[in-house]
């Protein structure tokens, strides 16, 4: 440790108490140039004590001030302080200690040189921190939710084939002040993550008040996504806000974009006219790819990549294999790829890889990850499900669901924010019978009712309901993750054939 230099708490990093323990954060982007520093999508229950640690290093400080302070306030002889506090000072590594008996995981540099720090200053104290009881085992955050998602309507630009989203449902938006009111009391509850996405968010009225409320209250958006062709005012006016923006194209063939997303014929053009000047004014932009029949050639793909690899602000090239949706019009088995044409598509990406200049970031849609799992969810491939453990998703009239894929489901709807607060809502009844179900919830037919390691499978909330739902029908939400090696065959088929 380098006493001669002032040190300081990362705060990239967010610090958030949970009445029995506390938690870190990150967000999920950082800019290119501090990536080395941190660690992105990060969270993590810690013991509270290293919070408070973590609070007397809110602002610069010297490391022999520092230390005697933490002496004083742990009763702790100095040695034993600084042993505490080394592991955490300049960490390239991510970093594992013990504390009371707990174990706790950490990112790297959660503690910099002054002269590193590269986000706003936030003043914690060790008051924030203070605990009656202790609990690291529970997953589910108890106060509120570590992310919020809100939907700022459910109209599209496009009428995709393999669409996502429930249009259907005509509901009242909330009002742009009860939006207001809701970004408030996530900012009060310390929910370090508010993010908003469609529908389109650019077909929301209030899309440029709306950013700007949630910068002013320290919310930074991570990435914008749209379908939209902009227009170049509209993208000056987005530039000021300074976050990346996807653009969703599958094609630049016209007839096949007509097909696809049910649009114009000027269409393709418009997004081409939209990417460049997106380009033109410096914004970091990646695009997005959904892979259907209609536009899995070589020939587009080799279209496409001619296209973007001329602009210098691309980040990446996501080229996905579409997926079943709850949603989408028409037979799915009519546009889902075959193993052939993904095994094609995965050598030409391999190949071009080794001479582009192009971040491409191709994803197929992993059929091996289903009824593999013997130890239940805790041991499941794929990102873990964060629907009613540490997210909720508030839709435009204010309803409440576990995962934005699920709509307006009302099976799994958990409040209502134009009525109740988010806290309120987070530890509703159905939200709490959601997150730890019962035997008795479960009908004879799920083979979960008599299940030998439920309590264990279930105490970790990793199941995603959206799969359950797709391939064994909305009677059926109770079957098991798919992922699950007990799991029955599909009855509506969600991988490539």
């Amino acid at each position: 440790m380098n006493k001669e230099k002032k040190i300081v708490f990362n705060h990239f990093y967010k610090l958030r108490h949970d009445i029995k323990r506390s938690h870190i954060f990150s967000p999920a982007f950082v800019d290119k140039d501090q990536a080395s520093l941190v660690q992105p999508r990060w969270m993590s229950r810690i013991h509270p004590v290293y919070a408070m640690i973590f609070s007397f290093l809110s602002a610069p400080v010297m490391i022999p001030d520092l230390v005697k302070e933490l002496s004083y306030f742990l009763e702790m002889p100095e040695e034993e302080v600084e042993t505490l506090i080394k592991p955490f000072i300049n960490n390239d590594e991510i970093a594992v200690t013990t504390y009371g008996g707990t174990v706790n995981y950490f990112p790297r540099n959660i503690v910099i040189d002054e002269e590193k720090l590269f986000d706003n200053i936030i003043s914690y104290t060790p008051n924030q921190f203070a605990y009656k009881e202790l609990d690291m085992n529970q997953e589910r955050f108890y106060v509120a939710p570590g992310s919020i998602l809100f939907m700022v309507n459910n109209q599209c630009f496009t009428d995709c084939i393999y669409c996502y989203a429930n249009k259907s449902v005509k509901a009242t938006p909330l009002s742009f002040e009860k939006v207001r009111d809701i970004i408030l009391q996530a900012k009060e509850l310390e929910i370090p993550v508010f993010t908003i996405v469609g529908g389109e968010v650019f077909l929301y009225k209030n899309w440029k008040e709306l950013l700007n409320f949630l910068i002013e209250n320290n919310f930074k958006e991570a990435l914008v996504s749209t379908k939209v062709p902009l227009s170049e005012e509209d993208i000056i006016a987005f530039k000021a806000y300074n976050i990346p923006i996807q653009i969703s194209l599958d094609s630049l063939d016209s007839d096949v974009l007509k097909q696809i997303l049910r649009v114009k014929s000027d269409y393709g053009e418009k997004m081409k006219q939209t990417i460049t000047h997106i380009d033109k004014h410096g914004i970091g932009f990646q695009v997005a790819t959904v892979l259907t029949t209609y536009n899995e050639t070589i020939d587009s793909l080799e279209q496409l990549h001619d296209f973007l690899s001329k602009f210098k602000n691309l980040r990446r090239w996501e080229i996905r294999v579409g997926f079943k949706s709850l949603y989408s019009r028409g037979d799915f088995d009519q546009i889902k790829l075959s193993k052939d044409s993904i095994n094609t598509i995965n050598q030409w990406v391999e190949n071009i890889k080794k001479t582009t200049s192009v971040n491409i970031l191709w994803s197929t849609d992993d059929g091996g990850k289903y009824f593999k799992t013997e130890e239940g969810s805790r041991k499941f491939t794929g990102s873990r499900c964060s629907a009613n453990y540490s997210n909720m998703v508030i839709l435009p009239d204010g309803k409440v669901t576990i995962c934005e894929q699920l709509y307006w489901n009302p099976r799994f709807i958990i409040g209502d924010v134009s009525k109740q607060s988010i806290a309120e809502v987070w530890n509703s009844p159905r939200a709490l019978e959601l997150a730890f179900p019962k035997r008795e919830h479960f009908r004879d037919e799920s083979i979960c009712k008599k299940c030998n390691i439920f309590d264990e499978c279930l105490s970790f909330p990793n199941k995603c309901y959206a799969d359950v739902l797709k391939g064994y029908g909305d009677k059926n939400w109770d079957y098991p993750d798919p992922r699950c090696a007990k799991a029955p065959s599909f009855i509506n088929e969600l991988q490539a054939v």
